[in-house]
């Protein structure tokens, strides 16, 4: 399958990676469908986030263990039904990333991650029931501290 993508043209993408997201991501609750383009072989933690149909759709991703190796947030038995999750070793992580002008002010959102049934492509965005996460984890102050 071939998309069009915001950043890279078109791309050629295997229909078995697509990840279909049921409810859509908050605010953008009519895209279902989702892949996620970079990292593959590369040191470049950040990926991309992008809608299949719709090329001006895309998010800057990254994996939450990337920078934070005690992420573990507690999820919801009803979400894990919805993504018919039967191994929780399944479950992947991953949270959206502001980019500011400032760089060093670049955030991840942990309080409201998408959680990703690895083994069937199935996401949903869920916000967390936990103090622990914040909205705006700073990516760079994490790294500095060696969580």
């Amino acid at each position: 399958m071939i998309i069009n993508t915001k950043h890279f043209g078109y791309v050629k993408i295997p229909r078995e990676e697509i990840i279909t997201l049921p409810r859509g991501l908050f605010a953008f609750e009519d895209i279902k469908e989702y892949v996620i383009l970079g990292r593959k072989n590369s040191d470049n933690p950040f990926m991309w986030f992008q809608a299949v149909q719709n090329p001006d759709v895309c998010f800057v991703v990254i994996d939450p263990l990337t920078f934070r190796k005690d992420y573990s947030p507690p999820i919801d038995q009803t979400v894990l039904e919805t993504l018919e999750v039967e191994d929780e070793a399944d479950i992947r992580f991953l949270a959206i990333v502001v980019i500011p002008d400032d760089t060093a002010k670049m955030a991840a959102n942990l309080k409201a991650p998408i959680v990703i049934n690895a083994k069937k492509n199935i996401a949903m965005q869920v916000i967390l029931d936990t103090d622990e996460y914040k909205i705006k984890h700073y990516i760079l102050e994490e790294i500095q501290k060696g969580a």
